[in-house]
């Protein structure tokens, strides 16, 4: 469920585009997330945290098994995304990006960019953070485990915070790393933490999200995020009823959604470009047809793509003795 909110969130934050073009007096933004859906990043950041933390701390743990479970996890879907992207070119549907050769095949590595330059897929800046996100945890958990790769974490973090981001670090040296140091402490004092109430966890996240957005408090939002994993991963809700269940089904397929969201409100944009703004009532109606347009075709992408590649990825690494169990929705990321 929260990958659904993150999800959804940055959905929207972005759904601006649809509705740029109605006189703004007619346009009804939902307050807070117009302004701050953007942070939806983060908490997947956040929860990415928590999710790699427990998959590198299981039993039979190795590199080997985790990298395939990620390549199959990431990368395929986003392949696909990214040659409908070229065969919309090809039908006149551009989005604001660069379509020269080697930027499109540099991006599809998901590897970090310059500062002064844009992935192919604007979305995926996130995707990159997570892939060092990922070999940092590759690389330290097996040697120093899971509290090694919290205190690395909190080394970039200071580092950056007190002598500067560095441009061309591979995003190793950004606070916004703490993002995933709130995940990764949120799984190490899991325990402790069980015994708070879920009630005053999940409120005080939102409160740290709010604090960040509003007043500016450095590192606030990651706080926020550290207390709302906290909370979900203690909800003790009835996932099965509705509509938990419908924020399961899109929780499992929010990195679609993330890939997608753009790209679906590109043809929307141009659609309404050609066929002239429709009557000025119209403008939140077209908006939530856009969003939900979004998320029938990320959950058609879970359906066919994500989740094949993952069960092969997955049945990769079991032939593999010391692989750990099948996890189909693991660590996924902004996801």
């Amino acid at each position: 469920m929260a990958r659904a909110l993150a999800a959804l969130a940055v959905a929207y934050f972005h759904s601006h585009v649809i509705v740029d073009g109605w006189p703004q007096a007619l346009v009804l933004p939902i307050p807070g997330l117009k302004e701050h859906g953007y942070l939806g990043v983060n908490f997947f950041f956040a929860i990415s945290g928590y999710v790699i933390s427990a998959v590198c701390d299981k039993p039979g743990f190795t590199v080997g098994s985790f990298a395939i479970r990620r390549f199959f996890r990431l990368y395929p879907v986003y392949w696909v995304v990214i040659l409908a992207m070229v065969l919309l070119k090809v039908c006149g549907v551009f989005m604001p990006t660069s379509y020269k050769l080697l930027n499109i095949l540099y991006s599809m590595t998901l590897l970090p960019h310059g500062e002064d330059v844009q992935p192919f897929l604007a979305v995926t800046w996130s995707l990159e953070f997570e892939i060092m996100f990922y070999l940092l945890a590759a690389l330290i958990v097996p040697i120093i485990g899971i509290r090694g790769l919290a205190a690395v974490l909190l080394g970039l973090v200071c580092w950056a915070y007190t002598f500067g981001q560095f441009a061309y670090s591979f995003h190793l040296i950004r606070t916004l790393n703490a993002d995933f140091l709130a995940g990764v402490a949120a799984y190490l004092l899991r325990k402790p933490l069980s015994h708070v109430p879920v009630w005053i966890l999940i409120p005080s996240g939102l409160l740290g999200y709010d604090a960040v957005s509003d007043w500016q408090i450095p590192f606030s939002g990651s706080c926020g995020g550290f207390l709302l994993v906290s909370g979900l991963a203690n909800a003790r809700w009835r996932w099965p009823s509705a509509p938990l269940r419908w924020l399961v089904k899109l929780g499992d397929a929010s990195y679609s959604l993330y890939l997608l969201h753009l790209v679906v409100m590109s043809v929307f944009a141009k659609l309404l470009d050609r066929l002239g703004t429709p009557a000025p009532w119209t403008a939140e109606p077209i908006r939530f047809l856009c969003l939900g347009v979004c998320v029938w075709l990320s959950i058609k992408a879970c359906q066919r793509i994500e989740r094949p590649m993952i069960e092969l990825g997955n049945r990769l690494t079991a032939r593999q003795p010391t692989a750990h169990p099948a996890e189909v929705t693991a660590g996924q990321p902004a996801e």
